[in-house]
């Protein structure tokens, strides 16, 4: 659930910067003189494109970003990204039901769901305090990705990053509640070609409240949410462990996909996808598996030996199981198996596409996201796969 607005200038300025790789110089002056034409095209295509996505009154935004992505559009009530409270008692998820992407709670047991954000703004990537009490969120309210926080009732909003200048994006917080990392992208200039720019992301950490902003990488650029280690003192962002004393980082091996710690903090499960990366469309069509590592980067082994995607991988609150959505079955199904690999079974067995697992606190449930009734809704099932059902349905 990326920005679209700063994805699509990411993309059409990256090509433009490879364009700009090729020019020569001397003799071939004619032809780079096309190619800084081309520059020229794709930064006016990037405002005309930027402007179709930011105006919500055209009603095309996300349709056209969409098409380009080879993705269908969201549709009224799609649901994403639902996410336990630390009791158990509350889930909360983005969905469009009211024409845009806002932040909405709900009882664990589907009932009394609630629009947290109520602003015609997109509001995404919604995340827990520890202690349940408040929940970040990253808004456009302000005309830019901002980190906002919010009591768990929705009330007490507040703009925490408060940079006009740059798109700040995956607020998470640390497991006393006292801090929350997140990502800032700026635009910069290309050290060879002044006039052409990219987006450039860095790893930010701040006190709960706003207060103490610091910057924690320079060199080290990724997409990726960062993830904190359970005792607090290292994040995992894009494929560096950061010191949250600004210390330093190291390299672990690459990371495709946001990897997740194991309760423990002693094991870190990720997804890699083989390189070089085969050929063909993307997405679920990608082969992709699942890996465990030690905490250091040490001792890395392949879980899942499947030729199809596998990802998304969760740890149940108690270490020793790990949910995960793969295509080895013709569609994206919720797969369970053990910390260790063994033992990996089918548990939504539907043909529609279900994804994104998250166990609830207790590892009794597990919530996912499904399309099995026409449109993307927050399901739950127990931990065996029974139970299935809809949570916000006809809600």
């Amino acid at each position: 659930m990326s920005d679209p607005i700063s994805d699509l200038k990411h993309e059409l300025l990256a090509a433009a910067v490879r364009q700009q790789s090729h020019a020569a110089t001397g003799r071939e002056w004619t032809r780079a003189h096309s190619r800084r034409r081309w520059v020229i095209v794709a930064i006016a295509g990037l405002v005309l494109v930027g402007g179709l996505l930011a105006t919500p009154a055209l009603g095309i935004g996300d349709r056209l970003l969409s098409l380009i992505q080879g993705k269908r559009s969201a549709q009224p009530g799609d649901v994403q990204a639902p996410a336990w409270s630390r009791d158990g008692r509350t889930i909360v998820f983005v969905s469009w039901r009211d024409g845009n992407r806002e932040v909405y709670a709900m009882d664990a047991d589907g009932s009394g769901p609630r629009n947290l954000t109520q602003h015609p703004a997109k509001d995404v990537r919604p995340a827990w305090s520890p202690n349940g009490r408040r929940i970040a969120f990253v808004s456009l309210r302000d005309g830019n990705a901002e980190v906002y926080v919010m009591n768990a009732d929705g009330s007490g909003k507040r703009n925490l990053t408060r940079d006009r200048a740059s798109d700040d994006d995956y607020p998470t917080w640390s497991r006393d509640g006292r801090k929350i990392a997140f990502l800032r992208g700026r635009f910069h200039s290309s050290e060879h070609e002044p006039r052409v720019a990219g987006l450039v992301y860095q790893l930010y950490v701040m006190n709960a409240d706003g207060s103490g902003l610091r910057r924690l990488t320079r060199n080290q650029t990724g997409t990726h949410r960062p993830v904190w280690s359970p005792d607090g003192r290292t994040i995992y962002y894009g494929r560096y462990l950061v010191s949250t004393d600004g210390s330093g980082s190291r390299m672990l091996p690459y990371i495709t996909l946001t990897p997740v710690w194991s309760p423990d903090g002693r094991r870190i499960a990720f997804t890699r996808t083989p390189r070089p990366r085969p050929a063909g469309p993307c997405c679920d069509a990608t082969p992709k598996n699942i890996y465990v590592m030690n905490a250091d980067g040490s001792g890395t082994r392949k879980l899942t030996h499947n030729a199809g995607y596998n990802a998304e991988p969760a740890w149940s609150p108690d270490g020793r199981k790990i949910a995960f959505s793969s295509t080895r079955d013709g569609n994206r199904e919720i797969y369970v198996m053990n910390a260790d690999g063994s033992n990996q079974r089918n548990l939504t067995r539907n043909p529609a596409k279900d994804v994104r697992p998250s166990w609830s606190p207790d590892g009794r449930r597990i919530a996912f996201v499904s399309d099995r009734h026409g449109r993307l809704e927050a399901h739950v099932m127990n931990a065996d796969g029974s139970g299935q059902r809809s949570l916000t349905q006809g809600r």
